[in-house]
C-alpha cells in the first residue's frame, strides 16, 4: 500500500483514497484484509466546457442509458463513456465535493464565477494577431541565415538622387521591409 508500492494498481488519486480508508479501516477495526482496487471510471477536464469521462458499466440500470445523451457509447473494456458538457460538469461537481471545507468550496466556486465572468487572469500568446515577417531563428542542427532586409532598410536614402522620388520609393522600401 501506497503510492510508490508496487502493488499492480494505476498510481492515482482514486487509488490513494481508496488505500487511505483501508488503512484507516484496518487500524480501526484490527483487521488485516488485502487491499482490493475498486475502478470507480475515469474523469478528466480539457477546458472550455469540454470534458471526458468513462465510468464501468455494471450491466444494471445505467443512468447514462437514461439520460439518452447522443455522446454516450460503449467500448471494448465494458466501459461507458461519456463526453462534452455533461463529463465536464461531472468533473466539476466531483472535483468540488472532494473538498474538504466549506471555505474551499465556497472559494473555488467564487474562482470558476469570476473566471467565467472576467475570463483567465493568465499571460496567453494572442492567436487573433496578424502575421509577421519574423527574423529566422536558430534551433538545433540548424544554421542560423543572414537576414538582409535590416541592411535594405538602413540604406534606402542613398539610393536615390531626386529627393521627392527618394522619399516616395523609401516609404515604399520601408513598407515593403518592415521587420516589426
Amino acid at each position: 500500500i501506497g503510492d510508490c508500492a508496487l502493488s499492480g494498481s494505476p498510481p492515482t488519486a482514486q487509488v490513494a483514497a481508496q488505500q487511505g480508508k483501508h488503512i484507516g479501516r484496518a487500524l480501526r477495526d484490527g483487521i488485516d484484509s488485502p487491499f482490493k482496487y475498486n475502478h470507480m471510471g475515469s474523469l478528466i477536464c480539457l477546458g472550455s466546457n469540454n470534458g471526458m469521462a468513462q465510468f464501468p458499466d455494471s450491466g444494471k440500470f445505467n443512468v447514462w442509458d437514461a439520460i439518452g445523451a447522443s455522446n454516450l457509447g460503449a467500448n471494448a473494456n465494458d466501459q461507458r463513456g461519456l463526453t462534452g458538457l455533461p463529463a465536464f460538469v461531472i468533473w466539476r461537481s466531483t472535483y468540488w465535493t472532494k473538498l474538504l471545507s466549506t471555505s474551499s468550496r465556497l472559494s473555488l466556486a467564487s474562482d470558476w464565477v469570476k473566471a467565467k465572468l472576467n475570463g483567465r487572469d493568465v499571460v496567453e500568446p494572442v492567436l487573433k494577431r496578424a502575421a509577421t515577417l519574423k527574423a529566422p531563428v536558430e534551433s538545433f542542427g540548424t544554421e542560423l541565415k543572414r537576414n538582409n532586409t535590416i541592411r535594405l532598410v538602413k540604406n534606402v536614402g542613398a539610393i536615390a538622387t531626386d529627393p521627392v522620388a527618394a522619399a516616395n520609393d523609401g516609404e515604399k522600401k520601408k513598407k515593403r521591409f518592415w521587420l516589426f
